[in-house]
């Protein structure tokens, strides 16, 4: 079940936006990702300090479904 707080959409033009939803519990609902993947493969870009919070639970959810691979970056903003 979905219990979105809010939703932005970062608008890149015709092809290249994507919605950024917030929302309690979203981790653990696929529903929020899957209609937004197109192909077979995911890869999840993240960085030294969120990683360890969050992305073995969100790879634990895509990869029954999907090839999941995964770049960790230093924190900062020249590493974006």
């Amino acid at each position: 079940m979905r219990s979105i707080s809010k939703q932005l959409t970062v608008d890149l033009g015709d092809q290249r936006s994507y919605p950024i939803f917030i929302a309690n519990g979203g981790l653990s609902n696929s529903d929020f990702f899957i209609p937004y993947i197109s192909g077979k493969q995911v890869c999840i870009v993240s960085n030294e300090t969120i990683a360890p919070l969050y992305l073995h639970a969100l790879v634990d959810m895509l990869s029954p479904h999907y090839q999941v691979d995964t770049v960790i970056l230093p924190d900062g903003e020249t590493f974006k």
